[in-house]
């Protein structure tokens, strides 16, 4: 999710007086946001503009609901150090539209760190099991956690042949009157494509599906 994104869903949370929703995208999804950019920016640091204006936009989201946290943070020498009380202040409008190709692949890159990430647990995992046992395999060989670590990402320009067809599937088992994809249809020609066998097809079809029905509801 991105920033503009959880300032509108806060918004309709308001408005609604839904405010479970408006305290769930106006303080919890904004943390994530803010966590998850400064994880990838661990090796040069946060922008000062950018983390200034999260900032602004927290304080002013949240005042409904902490007006005077609020007010401190807008008000306060050490922070935005704003003139006047944050309850003068204007409601959050972006002023540009959400770039879905950039969000879509920032929601792959966190997906691809995730991956990685849970193999090193699972490569730590084995190197103390391992280390614990006598006369195991020579430790110096095995994953050192310890050491500096690279990855090298590939972008491929095109789909493998599978995932073509699959995404071919998609598109024609989708119903556009009721705005879904009929599994149903999906496994007819995943038969008739000869790809039912295949363990990839079927996880690489329901992935899709997830990020399209992820990317609908967040990033409109």
């Amino acid at each position: 999710m991105c920033l503009q994104t959880s300032v509108k869903l806060c918004s309709l949370g308001y408005s609604s007086t839904n405010y479970k929703d408006a305290l769930k995208y106006g303080f919890y999804e904004l943390q994530i946001i803010r966590d998850w950019y400064r994880e990838v920016t661990s090796d040069v640091g946060m922008h000062v503009d950018l983390i200034t204006y999260w900032i602004r936009i927290a304080a002013l989201i949240i005042t409904p609901i902490a007006p005077h946290f609020a007010d401190h943070i807008w008000s306060s020498p050490a922070i935005l150090n704003q003139p006047q009380s944050i309850q003068l202040a204007l409601w959050p409008t972006p002023d540009k539209p959400v770039d879905r190709g950039l969000l879509e692949s920032a929601e792959y890159m966190r997906g691809t760190v995730k991956s990685i990430r849970d193999a090193e647990a699972g490569l730590v995992k084995m190197h103390m099991k391992t280390k614990s046992k006598k006369g195991g395999a020579n430790n110096d060989t095995m994953f050192d956690p310890k050491k500096e670590k690279a990855v090298r990402i590939y972008v491929a320009t095109v789909f493998p042949e599978w995932q073509d067809v699959c995404v071919s599937i998609i598109q024609e088992a989708y119903v556009k009157a009721e705005d879904r994809i009929d599994d149903a249809k999906v496994k007819k020609l995943l038969v008739k494509k000869g790809l039912i066998k295949d363990k990839r097809a079927m996880p690489f079809i329901q992935t899709f599906k997830v990020l399209s029905q992820f990317m609908k509801n967040h990033h409109q």
